[in-house]
């Protein structure tokens, strides 16, 4: 049977034998050292009962001859210094190593008695040394010679008690001592024999469970220089272990690297963009196939060549300095230059480079901005045509008040009338032009709307309608509303000019006679979720009858500069900006706007803005900001 064990499994079988063995070599370690520990417990026993019986011996004589001394030749009085030194400490002393030796020897059964009686005789003899020391200052000589009789007889008794217990206790030190060696002795056998075999197990498990892991990350190893010398691996280990998990995950790894670099091949392959390496000579050392569609040039028309042979000639000398300058600073940059297609036709583009120190080339994406650079004449030539606008109604009311000036009109006649009335016009259009070039700007960076309060959209159409009433009238267009009470989250005045720019482009663009109809509405919930929204919304659609606009013109109808095809006489003059600027106003208000329409029968624009409610009053605070509205369908 085989066993489906992970590396840490093994692992700890592995510790577990060995930590088996282990105790098993100390549990006999163990026993060796408590039977060395007990003989050497017995013999400090010993020991210490021995030298607390010579102790008590010392107190015993010393105390016999202090009491002889001071009998004989000192007589000092019992408070004085040298009485204390010579008899009183060694009898104060007694008692307590009496208790310590009983102490000793109280778990001795067999020599128990001995130490009882021989506390008993001590402390006779002591009570004899002290009661001849009152006979003696009695001066009663009879009784004195009685007491000292006794106490010699305690004292000889004493003493023999006390050979008798040291006989004993030296003969135990003298039996025990051979025992504790041999302990000891086979105690460090033991310690050297349990290393060796310790060492020898760990060495032998740990050959065989080693030899089984480093055989494998050799393996591991030897896929890893094949992964980076780009040849087929080992075959995938089998086993259930992290090893084998390990490899089959590195196996997994070096597919999907070679997928990712399979990708990252067919991306350069596919890229727009002319991707290239440049050596330190600006020679091309691997050129990606857009070369052939951004230049002409196949890529291996490119290798092998300085990068400034493809430069106009007027710009190579700037170019090679700049990435000389790139080279040695080893920064990341760009660059703008021209280059020469096969063809002869000259193109921009934009250089991104960055020097490599590892793979010592400089990496670079090579982008043509012919496009934008296009865009960028357009713009030149729109601002030309919005000065040309501007200037043509100034010219004409500076004309007008230079007449003026010079008598040949007067305000109170028709001609002076028309005069003032042309001038009044020139003035609106060219407010108007100035108008739309300014919020443009701002309405995008998010800086016109500042006033959301509670505002009925009712209040916003009417206003409206007001506004291009005259227009409407002169170009035989009626604008039809039913009113309806809807409160919005908005800017009152700057919706009122997103809707007067939906109406005026629905205005110009209806066939006379014709309606344009204003419809609001606010959808359930439903339709809410439908289309996104987060909130409840009011919508708003501008309807007209005229000709439509195709679905190609309608994608880029709300950008910048953008005006539908002038099919008609109604067209009028503008720059293009009333759609952009209606846009800009509805997404500040955090809404969005939208355009369905079909040729030949008309269009209509939608724009939808957050409803009124509780919450936005209470949460009106500074960093107030409503939740997104719908995106347009």
């Amino acid at each position: 049977m085989k066993w489906k064990l992970t590396l840490r499994q093994k692992g700890l079988l592995v510790v577990a034998f060995l930590l088996g063995f282990e105790l098993l070599l100390l549990g006999g370690f163990s026993y060796l050292l408590r039977d060395a520990q007990m003989q050497i417990d017995r013999l400090q026993d010993a020991q210490q009962v021995i030298s607390s019986l010579q102790r008590l011996s010392t107190l015993r004589e010393k105390a016999t001859n202090g009491l002889l001394v001071q009998i004989q030749f000192y007589k000092d009085p019992p408070g004085s210094r040298r009485y204390y030194e010579t008899f009183q400490k060694y009898v104060d002393a007694f008692p307590g190593e009496l208790v310590h030796f009983k102490n000793l020897l109280k778990t001795d059964s067999v020599n128990r008695f001995r130490a009882e009686e021989l506390d008993r005789v001590c402390r006779a003899g002591m009570a004899a040394i002290q009661e001849e020391r009152k006979l003696y200052s009695m001066k009663d000589s009879l009784q004195e010679r009685i007491v000292i009789a006794r106490l010699s007889s305690v004292m000889f008794h004493a003493a023999r008690l006390t050979d008798n217990l040291v006989d004993y206790y030296t003969k135990i030190e003298k039996d025990i001592s051979p025992i504790e060696e041999q302990s000891r002795a086979r105690l460090e056998q033991a310690v050297w024999a349990i290393m060796v075999l310790n060492v020898a197990l760990a060495i032998a498990v740990g050959q065989l469970f080693v030899r089984g892991i480093t055989r494998r990350l050799a393996v591991l190893t030897d896929n890893s220089h094949k992964l980076a010398a780009g040849v087929p691996l080992n075959p995938a280990m089998v086993g259930y272990d992290e090893i084998a998990v390990l490899d089959n995950v590195f196996h997994r790894m070096a597919g999907t690297l070679a997928e990712s670099a399979r990708k990252e091949r067919a991306i350069i392959e596919h890229a727009v963009d002319v991707i290239c390496s440049v050596d330190s000579h600006l020679a091309f050392l691997a050129v990606n196939p857009a070369s052939e569609t951004v230049l002409g040039y196949k890529p291996e028309e490119m290798i092998g060549k300085r990068c400034l042979d493809f430069v106009v000639a007027e710009e190579r000398e700037a170019t090679a300095l700049a990435l000389k300058n790139i080279i040695r600073e080893r920064t990341v940059a760009q660059l703008e230059t021209r280059l020469v297609q096969k063809d002869g036709t000259v193109i921009d583009v934009l250089w991104s480079m960055q020097w490599s120190q590892e793979e010592h080339a400089l990496f670079c994406v090579v982008h043509d901005i012919s496009g934008s650079k296009e865009i960028e004449r357009m713009k030149q030539e729109f601002v030309s045509m919005v000065s040309h606008d501007l200037r043509t109604p100034l010219s004409a009311i500076q004309g007008t008040i230079e007449l003026f000036r010079e008598g040949m009109y007067n305000s109170s006649d028709e001609a002076g009338k028309s005069a003032l009335h042309k001038m009044y016009l020139s003035t609106n259009r060219l407010l108007g032009l100035v108008n739309d070039l300014l919020d443009i700007e701002k309405l995008e960076a998010g800086k016109m709307v500042k006033d959301l309060k509670r505002t009925n959209i009712d209040d916003v159409i009417k206003k409206s309608i007001g506004s291009v009433a005259g227009f409407a009238e002169v170009h035989e267009v009626k604008i039809d509303y039913r009113e309806e009470d809807i409160f919005v989250l908005a800017d009152e005045d700057r919706l009122v000019q997103a809707v007067v720019n939906l109406l005026s482009n629905a205005i110009k663009f209806s066939r006379a006679p014709a309606v344009v109809t204003v419809e609001t509405s606010i959808p359930d919930e439903k339709e809410s979720q439908l289309n996104g929204a987060q909130s409840r919304y009011c919508e708003v659609r501008v309807v007209d009858t005229g000709r439509g606009i195709s679905e190609e013109k309608a994608k880029t109808l709300f950008q910048r500069y953008s005006q539908a095809d002038k099919g008609d006489n109604k067209r009028g003059v503008g720059t293009g900006l009333g759609l952009a600027i209606s846009k800009a106003i509805v997404e500040c208000h955090h809404g969005s706007i939208g355009l369905k329409s079909k040729v030949d029968e008309g269009s209509t624009f939608w724009f939808r803005v957050p409803l009124w409610s509780d919450d936005f009053q209470r949460q009106s605070g500074a960093g107030f900001k409503p939740a997104d509205a719908p995106s347009g369908t």
